[in-house]
This record gives C-alpha cells, structure tokens and sequence, in this order.
C-alpha cells in the first residue's frame, strides 16, 4: 500500500498540473520563447554594460573630439567635487572665401587645428587607456604554453651508459586569479581613474586657453587695423593742416616758421602710419600662431568696430570667485591629481598585507620514446593542479616604510598645490574683475575725449582759416584728435580683452558674436 501511494501521489499531481485549457506542449514551447525572451534582453543588457566598462572602451572615458570640452558621465560626476561642465563650445557656420572672418569663426578654426588642443587630447586618450589597464587586475589570466621537441638523455649504468631517445610535446593551459590583495587593485584604479579626470580637465582648460589667447590676438589685430586706420586720418588731417597754411602762406599771413611746423606734424604723421602697419604684421603673426595655421595664410578679420562692447559683467566679485573656484578646468585637475595621490597612498599601506591567488592548470604529456633497442613507446597523460597561493614579503629592506613616507609627503605636497592653485585663481579673477571695470570706465572716458577732441580740432580748422587763431593751436588741437583715436582704439579693444579675462579667469568660455 505504501508503495502504491508513492507511486500514485505524482500522477495526480501532473495531472492537476496539466488539467487547464491549453496543451502541455503549447505551454512547454510558451515557456522556452519567454525564458529565451528573458534571457536574450538579458543578454543585451549585459553586453552593453559589458561595452562602457573602460577596459573595453576606453575611448568613452577621454574627450570624444580635440575641439569641444569634456563632459563627464552621470556615474562618474560624484567624483569630481562639485566641478560644473559646459558643453561643447559653439560655433559659426565657414564663411565664404574673401570675406572677413569673424571672432566666433577663428575660434573654431583654432580648435581644430591648434597643437596645443590636439597634444591635449592625446594626453587625456592616452590616461583613458591607462584607467582600462587598472581594471585588468580584476580578471583572471589565461595562458597557453607548449613545449614540443626532440630529446636524448644519457644514464650511467653498467655495462655502458643507456640513452633514452625521446619526441614530447607538452600543451599547457593556465589559468591565474586574484582573490584577496587588501585593496592594491582598488587603490590602483581609483588611481588611474582620478589621473584620467586630471588630464580631462587639463584638456578642458586647453581648450578655454586656447580661446581665449585666439580672443586677445584678434582684438590685438582688430586694434592694429583700427590704429592704421586713424593713423591714416591723421595723415589727411596734417594734409589739410599743410594746404591751409601754404594758402595763408602764400596769401602773406602766415610766416615761414608757421610752414615748418606745419610740414613737421605731416612728417610725424606719415611716420606713425608706417609704425601702425609695422604693429598689423605683428599682430597679424600672434593671430596666426593662436590659431594654429601659418603665419603666411592671411587671415582677414572683422574691424574693431563692428565688435560688441560689453558694458557690465552682470555678477558681482564674490559670485564670480565662487563660480571660478567650483568651474575652473584646471583646479578641478589639481584636485584630481590631489584625489589620485590619496589613492597612491591607499595603495603604498596595501602593500603591508598578502594577496591570495588561485591557480589552475591543465595539459597533457604526450611522448614517444625507446630506451636503448627496446620498442617504441608511446604515452598520453593529462596533467593538471588547482592551488591557492599566499604571498607574503615579510621584510623587504624598509622599503614599504619608506614608500609610505613618500605616498603620505606627496599628498601633503599636493593638497597644498590645490590650496596654492585656488588662492591663484581668487586673485586672478579679482584682479580681471577690477581691470574690466577700470577699462569700462576709461572707455568712456575715451568717447568724450574723442568727441571734445574732434569738435575742438573743427573749431580751431575754421578760426584759422578765418585768421582768428595761430598755427600752434590748430597743430595742438590736430595732435589732440589724432592722441584721442588711438585712446579710443586702445581702450576699446582694452575692454574687449578685459571682458574675456574674466571669463578666462572663472573657467568658462565667453560666448561672442
């Protein structure tokens, strides 16, 4: 009876099991397309994880391009300590050949083509593979080895020595992996990972130098041109002073001495003229260099003119020196660098501890052999061991003391460098702060000059001519109006560069039209 209700028991239970609706085979079928479904989405899902890991793509880990900022990924923004990303710097469409190029133009000339970007870039590609070699620590190694050859070994025996002739080839698989190391490889991705956001960043203030260096060359040749230009007005207006004399000259009311003077401004003014284009080709030179292109392409630009002069930065100081010290590319990398001394740290202390390996081998022996006449033999054997390993330096000559006195010196040294660099940038950008406002008012300044300059020089032209003032007060008010267009140009382009110092000075891209 006992055995027939151990028997009996299952069949009623499959039979509950299998009563509904539909056919056990459909439902079989059902099961292996869902399970199949589960273990493909799986499949993928994993895959693609396995795909952003950085030992498989480093690439996504580095700038993706040498011309637009890095952005750091969602997971990996926790470590950077409250550092804020831009992203990819704007730019304007080519224009067409002949045309004058604009600010926003050049600058994206630059970033593609500036040495200083690309070398930049590799670097941070370069520390981004480095941070894929950390992770391999974390895998086993596999390795195959063979040894296959002839052989003859000879054994001292009585009557004669006896060889023993032999043809062996020896396969090998091994395999090896790290179960406990007390932190060495954490230490050392952890690393490689903060040295890689140290090169990121350098990259991201590469590019925000690169700008901006771009931005001062080319309101540098902006001024020049502008500068030609007044020294080219200056000229005419000597011009006019020379005719206006030579008339009275003639007419007999003005004297010799009165033609002199007035031929000495003309000279000086054709002087400065031929200095004002001497400074353009200077000018011309550093705009190309900034760029990255030769310095016999010519590079034809907007006029001074046409640019916008910014009236007010629209933050106070303070805000700005907290916007610098959480934006700046460059301290963000020197806290990395800090970050990563920490972790070499980390990883000097680790190397007080064993690490425990475990090990595993398979092969097989496979000979062909005779021992003096004797026949042939033949022989295939595998060969195989799984051990675990404990290594463990007990006295290694105080070098693990010493080394972690230079771990625990060097992270000193560089939380001071972190200390250093943002007491820096508080004084830079309190210093382009107040330049800016210094230049905005002196740009002012110059708009009355030049209008008081210009009405006070028409002024004199007409009371000479009419007889009503003398030489010397016209070549005054002359030399006044040509001093007060080139304090125009120079402060103008002065508050133009001043503008993109501060914005260089808190770690962003100022943005230009």
């Amino acid at each position: 009876m006992g055995m027939t209700t151990q028997m009996t028991e299952p069949r009623a239970r499959v039979a509950r099991e299998t009563r509904p609706g539909a056919p056990r085979p459909l439902k079989m079928l059902c099961a292996i397309a869902l399970g199949t479904a589960i273990a493909c989405c799986g499949c993928a899902r994993l895959g693609a994880q396995v795909a952003e890991r950085p030992e498989v793509s480093p690439d996504l880990y580095s700038p993706p391009t040498p011309e637009a900022e890095w952005v750091a990924p969602a997971s990996e923004r926790k470590h950077e300590s409250g550092a804020a990303y831009a992203g990819p710097i704007e730019t304007a469409s080519a224009r067409a050949p002949g045309t004058p190029t604009d600010l926003p133009s050049l600058i994206d000339l630059a970033l593609r083509l500036n040495p200083s970007t690309r070398r930049s870039w590799e670097a941070a590609r370069s520390a981004a593979a480095e941070y894929a070699i950390a992770q391999a620590p974390y895998y086993p190694r596999v390795g195959f080895e063979t040894d296959a050859g002839y052989t003859r070994l000879l054994f001292q025996v009585s009557p004669g020595p006896a060889a023993i002739r032999q043809w062996s080839v020896l396969p090998m698989m091994d395999l090896t992996y790290t179960l406990l190391d007390f932190g060495r490889r954490k230490a050392d991705s952890d690393l490689a990972r903060e040295q890689l956001a140290a090169a990121n960043f350098t990259f991201n203030r590469t590019i925000q130098t690169v700008v901006f260096s771009v931005q001062r060359s080319f309101y540098a040749l902006a001024a020049a041109e502008a500068a030609t230009g007044a020294a080219q007005e200056n000229v005419e207006l000597a011009s006019t002073d020379l005719a206006a004399v030579s008339r009275r000259v003639d007419l007999g009311l003005a004297t010799e001495p009165a033609l002199l003077l007035a031929r000495e401004r003309n000279a000086q003014a054709e002087f400065e003229l031929e200095n004002a284009r001497t400074l353009v080709n200077d000018a011309r030179a550093s705009l190309a260099v900034a760029v990255g292109v030769s310095a016999e392409r010519p590079l034809e630009i907007e006029s001074l003119n046409s640019q916008r002069v910014p009236k007010s930065l629209g933050s106070e100081v303070e805000q700005l020196i907290s916007q610098a010290v959480k934006h700046r590319p460059d301290l963000a990398a020197e806290a990395a660098k800090y970050r990563a001394s920490v972790a070499a740290e980390q990883r000097s202390h680790a190397e007080w501890y064993p690490t425990i390996q475990f090990g595993a081998n398979y092969g097989e022996q496979l000979w062909s052999y005779n021992f003096q006449t004797t026949p042939r033999i033949d022989s295939a054997s595998p060969a195989y061991s799984a051990l675990v390993t404990l290594k463990w330096d007990i006295f290694t000559g105080f070098e693990r003391l010493n080394d972690d006195r230079r771990t625990e010196a060097n992270r000193a040294a560089e939380q001071q460098a972190v200390r250093e660099l943002e007491l820096t940038t508080i004084a830079e950008v309190w210093r382009s702060y107040y330049d800016f406002q210094a230049d905005a008012k002196k740009y002012d300044y110059a708009v009355a000059l030049l209008a008081a300059a210009q009405e006070s020089y028409n002024d004199n032209l007409d009371t000479y001519k009419q007889g009503l003032s003398t030489i010397v007060e016209l070549l005054t008010a002359d030399s006044a109006l040509a001093n007060a267009r080139f304090t125009m140009i120079q402060a103008t382009a002065d508050l133009l560069t001043s503008s993109a110092a501060v914005a260089y000075a808190i770690g962003a891209v100022q943005q230009v039209h």
